[in-house]
């Protein structure tokens, strides 16, 4: 048996003047791993989310002296990657553990990370982590080679050794429940925009995304076949999530919810069937889903759905990869509008080519489509996407920030080859925003979906601090 301690670096400072409205959530993605190496390996796990947990630096530091471990693995996002290479200093200064390295940012570029910080990362793993980091752990404690290991990149005499890529798991079902009791899950709270109940709770029921977004970077880990967990699988897990963490609501993070409708009924009507009553948010695409199925969403307690539309131009959405027409858009976002659904669209500014022209008919178009809540983003073009390369294919890796590389902001990381200056996207979405927001109409259709005081309170203080970031993207 090994003692293997996970880490996920902090990362709320990062969104700078939106930090208060910043959620602080479980890992996910550590949990499963855990899990994993508990049920499969018979190893000692303990998980920290520092954020969450109210951990300072010392205290973190006096937990690696304390854990013993044998192995450390660290998750990281692009913006935090920073703060993952800081934490790795930190563990290898005051621990013998063999360090590892995993997530969206190290899939992307494991070869430039192995390179550059093989002081601090022993290896990098490539796609989903856990059958990896259980084979990692078991040739770590036996002294093994890590040659027949598939899915990391690690340095041997060096020289750079990218082994050969993992094949995905098929049975999701064969993955027990992620090890959410590591970290008391009461710690964790929804962003703003999603909080309706305190006692909320994240959930994956799925992993692949068949889309071919330009500027997603999801599918490096999880890829493009869709996987799922079966419906009772899912059913099962939420009525523990129910019962042992008294969970009311759910954000269903997967990156699109309602593809496989079969599935859909089943769990829908397996909420209904066992009286779950519980709020439930998810992803979807306007092309899949119709009244039909959202009336069954609505019943089984889907409060609240998000569409990705990101523009209204078809020249722009067809660069991006996003194969939708507007007339989806505005039928499904019309159509969950009026069976009492809070609704969100997602639009981004900045792909490559696109006209301060173009930008503007996608935010008239937002007024049209009217969902209850809009978000007007500045494209971050994440390292693996169609988008890094076109803008950052010639800039040196170890030039860039990465912590300016934050879904939404304070600043545009667009630094050249943009059709519209940097400056200036900031001052269209900052008058985007206000113009969408001070509206009476749409102002009277944020209130009246609020369902509780919990929301009530959190509207308030991620309204603040939304307001100033638009004053400060206005300049």
């Amino acid at each position: 048996m090994a003692k293997i301690l996970l880490l996920s670096p902090p990362y709320l400072d990062l969104y700078g003047e939106l930090s208060r409205a910043a959620g602080r959530y479980f890992p996910l993605g550590l949990g499963y791993i855990a899990s994993y190496l508990r049920k499969y390996g018979g190893h000692e796990v303990s998980i920290y989310e520092p954020e969450a947990q109210g951990l300072k630096h010392e205290d973190i530091k006096k937990i690696v002296k304390n854990s013993k471990a044998d192995v450390i693995g660290l998750t990281c996002s692009t913006p935090n990657f920073t703060r993952a290479v800081e934490l790795a200093k930190m563990c290898r200064d005051n621990s013998k553990a063999r360090i590892v390295l995993g997530g969206v940012h190290a899939t992307a570029i494991p070869e430039f990370i192995i390179k550059n910080y093989s002081d601090v990362f022993d290896c990098v793993v490539v796609g989903e982590g856990e059958i990896t980091m259980l084979e990692l752990v078991d040739a770590f404690k036996s002294n093994s080679h890590l040659k027949d290991i598939k899915g990391i990149v690690y340095k041997d005499n060096n020289r750079i050794v990218r082994t050969e890529m993992r094949p995905y798991i098929d049975d999701l079902n064969s993955l027990p429940f992620p090890a959410r009791d590591l970290i008391p899950q009461n710690l964790f709270v929804p962003n703003s925009h999603n909080a309706r109940y305190k006692n909320c709770i994240t959930i994956l029921t799925s992993r692949g995304c068949p889309f071919n977004c330009s500027f997603c970077a999801a599918r490096l880990v999880s890829g493009v076949r869709y996987r799922m967990h079966s419906a009772d699988y899912v059913l099962e897990e939420m009525e523990m999530l129910k019962r042992d963490y008294g969970a009311r609501q759910l954000l269903i993070t997967d990156d699109t919810f309602t593809i496989n409708h079969e599935r859909l009924i089943k769990i829908c009507e397996g909420m209904i069937k066992r009286k779950f009553n519980l709020e439930w948010f998810c992803f979807s695409q306007v092309n899949v889903v119709n009244k039909e199925l959202l009336t069954l969403m609505k019943k089984a307690g889907c409060y609240n759905i998000g569409f990705g539309v990101e523009s209204a131009d078809e020249e722009i959405r067809k660069r991006m990869g996003k194969n939708i027409r507007s007339s989806d858009v505005i039928s499904a976002v019309h159509t969950a509008n009026k069976l009492g659904i809070k609704t969100q669209t997602f639009y981004i500014l900045g792909t490559p080519g696109e006209t301060k022209q173009q930008m503007e008919k996608t935010i008239e178009f937002a007024k049209e489509v009217n969902s209850t809540l809009v978000f007007f983003n500045m494209l971050v073009p994440y390292p693996g996407t169609k988008d890094f390369d076109y803008y950052f294919s010639e800039t040196p890796l170890e030039d860039i920030d990465w912590r300016n590389f934050v879904a939404i902001g304070e600043h545009c990381v667009l630094s050249k080859n943009t059709a519209v200056e940097p400056e200036e996207i900031e001052k269209i979405i900052s008058k985007a925003n206000l113009n969408y927001y001070t509206s009476p109409k749409r102002l009277f259709n944020v209130l009246r979906n609020i369902g509780s005081f919990y929301e009530f309170s959190n509207y308030c203080i991620g309204g603040f601090s939304f307001l100033k970031q638009i004053f400060k993207w206005a300049g």
